[in-house]
């Protein structure tokens, strides 16, 4: 089928979508994309040591994982026009490459200008597969999309444990951490080469040429700033709590990426109890789950000891898992008159840009001024801005 873009003729791709949401071939490249962006955003992982190692600032230091925010945003604006150009398989190509050679190129740095630089690239890489996945996830799985986003996304919470424990068990041993990164970025990278490169995509239907013109579009801005919020809450936290089990829990270096990995078995374990809590809470989902995010962080920072930090992170790991898939979910279903998938996963890129850009570097400067304790309450603020915006769809 050939279909025309703006100027630009393409031809698309029909796949078939599945009646029901189920693990295919497709659906398992996507959570192995996933798991590979986690390489790009395990900088919080170390973010104590290049601390240490180049004696940065908060705001240097939370710099690494704001990177891709920026790459968000880049990608929200043009993203689009590389999908028309290349295709949707070129453009995930590219991301794992950007991806892998980031992780490379931060891993091996020798001061922080090069591990910056890194992180940029990685960060691109990362801004495109957040781009095009919800759109492909969604074209393929259709309205059992936010099933299949849901479970593709608590792939990466695995991911995350073992570059936690991995990296952890490394640094508890008196070693660097740069050679087991290095090592578990290169087994998600070959994973992905082999199950994806067999796979057909969908290349979705498009309805002209791409505008920002759309925020003017009451059912496009209300549900992207609920994205916005549902990031800025969850990723601030991850981003920051290796370091902030070490500096304000004051875990051994080795320990603390260990403990840490709790926020990702809970974002895994309760993404794939998703189904079970739209069940019993429905519409409520969202707002309940942000007060608990707002709760955890709570005790996280008013909690004496390690161990009560560390319950204060399992509870955040518990609230923040279902926000993002089901922020997404709505906004597909309330701006899909409005626009395209393809155009709606450059939308939600540009959400998340803005959220991943901005909270760690809001709490990155809190923490140089009232210190890395008090500025974790940001998080609970921003839950109870987010219980009361989205306590049902009637708010919208």
């Amino acid at each position: 089928k050939r279909q025309r873009v703006g100027t630009t003729d393409q031809v698309t791709t029909q796949v078939e979508a599945p009646t029901t949401f189920r693990w295919d071939r497709l659906t398992y490249s996507s959570a192995l994309g996933y798991c590979l962006l986690v390489a790009g955003l395990s900088v919080g992982v170390v973010l104590s040591e290049l601390r240490d190692e180049f004696g940065i600032s908060g705001v240097v230091a939370a710099l690494h994982g704001s990177t891709f925010g920026i790459g968000l945003l880049f990608a929200g604006v043009f993203g689009v026009k590389l999908v028309d150009r290349v295709g949707r398989r070129q453009v995930l190509t590219i991301s794992a490459a950007c991806l892998a050679g980031g992780v490379v190129l931060f891993c091996i740095g020798p001061s922080w200008p090069i591990t910056l630089l890194g992180t940029a690239f990685s960060g691109a890489g990362g801004a495109l597969l957040v781009m095009v996945m919800p759109g492909l996830i969604s074209d393929h799985h259709g309205e059992h999309r936010a099933a299949a986003f849901a479970a593709v996304n608590g792939a990466p919470g695995i991911a995350g444990v073992a570059f936690s424990l991995v990296i952890g068990g490394a640094l508890s041993a008196g070693w660097s951490w740069r050679p087991p990164y290095l090592i578990l970025t290169g087994v998600f990278t070959l994973a992905l080469v082999v199950v994806a490169h067999p796979v057909a995509l969908p290349d979705g239907e498009r309805h002209g040429a791409f505008s920002l013109r759309h925020f003017f579009d009451r059912d496009v801005l209300v549900p992207w700033a609920h994205i916005v919020n549902a990031v800025l809450a969850e990723f601030t936290v991850g981003i920051w709590a290796v370091t902030y089990l070490r500096e304000v829990g004051h875990a051994g270096a080795g320990l603390a990426p260990i403990l840490a990995s709790v926020f990702g078995v809970m974002m895994f374990a309760t993404r794939l109890a998703l189904p079970v809590l739209l069940r019993w809470w429905g519409e409520a989902t969202i707002s309940y789950s942000f007060v608990v995010i707002g709760a955890g962080a709570a005790v996280m920072c008013f909690a004496p000891n390690l161990a009560g930090k560390t319950v204060g992170l399992v509870i955040v790991g518990v609230g923040g898992s279902p926000r993002y898939p089901l922020a997404v979910d709505r906004c597909y279903q309330r701006s899909g008159h409005a626009l395209d998938a393809v155009a709606l996963g450059a939308y939600c890129a540009l959400a998340s840009g803005v959220a991943v850009t901005l909270g760690p570097l809001a709490l990155g400067a809190l923490a140089d001024s009232v210190g890395l304790r008090w500025a974790i309450l940001i998080v609970p603020v921003l839950a109870a801005v987010g219980a009361f915006t989205q306590r049902s769809r009637t708010v919208y």
